[in-house]
């Protein structure tokens, strides 16, 4: 006589069994959240518990890494990195900071992105002119030391 081998059923956490080969072999077919031979290891990773596209990976040892997608870290994913979209401009560097982000700048650039030319940097100012900013637009007026004139302290 051939024994079903689903009776009584081997298979664990809800899991339903189906008979194979008719000599005593099973499959087992697991419920959401579970896998292995016999349903008998938990899931971790369904449901995904990676947050904004995160890609859930067992770590072997009952746990679970999130592979984050471009623009999110954190455990879960759970963090949107602000420097992401790299907002600072003209090679600024992009600085994590408090939930939000700050630009260091480049020498010549200022402004919370780095958007502000600095027009005194390099002096454009000659013979020890000193540089002032007019207009944060790359304008600047020079103060010539005595003896010298011009926009640029050139005469």
């Amino acid at each position: 006589e051939i024994r079903d081998a689903c009776q009584p059923n081997p298979c664990l956490n809800g899991g339903t069994c189906r008979p194979t080969n008719g000599n005593g072999g099973y499959q087992c077919t697991c419920p959401s959240g579970f896998t292995g031979l016999r349903c008998e290891t938990r899931d971790v990773c369904n449901p995904n518990p990676c947050l904004n596209g995160g890609t859930c990976m067992t770590n072997g040892v009952g746990g679970f890494i999130c592979q984050c997608p471009p623009g999110f870290s954190g455990q879960r994913c759970e963090d949107r990195d602000p420097c992401a979209s790299q907002p600072c401009m003209n090679q600024g560097t992009c600085i994590r900071d408090n939930g939000g982000f700050r630009c260091v700048c480049p020498p010549g650039y200022s402004g919370s992105r780095c958007e502000i030319r600095d027009a005194c940097q390099p002096n454009p100012c000659l013979n020890g002119g000193t540089c002032r900013p007019t207009n944060g637009n790359g304008g600047y007026q020079c103060t010539c030391p005595s003896g010298f004139t011009g926009s640029r302290c050139e005469t």
